[in-house]
């Protein structure tokens, strides 16, 4: 694959692999992991909408109106259901974190695989090096 797609796939991996260690976790490590889970996912959120988005929609307008809206109306999904996971876990809460949970991961199977399939591979295309340079150098990588 591309530079672009390799590293944000790998992070993919990491985060899912963070999600994936919720299911068997009692309530006080089910908090802390979540809070790593949350800052993580956050991470990568952000670094799509301020840093990598913005450079493909400026290399190939059609995706600023097209799939990049469609992840940021994701985007937003996503963190309302980290949001009630953690309005849950502040009641100690643990079955209806669990239940938002659910309704995540079932929003990000389909993001993260429309970002893999689409997006990422878009940004390998239609980057420069030196575009993807600059998306690594402002990520700090």
């Amino acid at each position: 694959m591309g530079k672009i797609f390799d590293f944000f796939e790998k992070d993919h991996r990491e985060i899912d692999s963070l999600f994936l260690d919720l299911r068997f976790k009692a309530l006080a490590e089910y908090r802390d992991t979540f809070e790593e889970y949350d800052q993580r996912l956050e991470r990568h959120i952000v670094w799509e909408e301020t840093i990598l988005f913005p450079a493909l929609a400026e290399k190939n307008p059609m995706f600023k109106e097209g799939p990049i809206r469609v992840m940021l109306i994701e985007h937003k999904e996503i963190r309302q259901e980290k949001a009630a996971i953690i309005q849950a876990l502040k009641k100690a809460d643990l079955a209806g974190a669990k239940t938002h949970e659910k309704a995540l991961a079932s929003v990000l199977s389909h993001h993260n695989a429309k970002e893999e399939q689409v997006l990422y591979p878009a940004c390998d295309r239609f980057l420069g090096d030196k575009d993807i340079e600059s998306v690594f150098l402002k990520i700090g990588t």
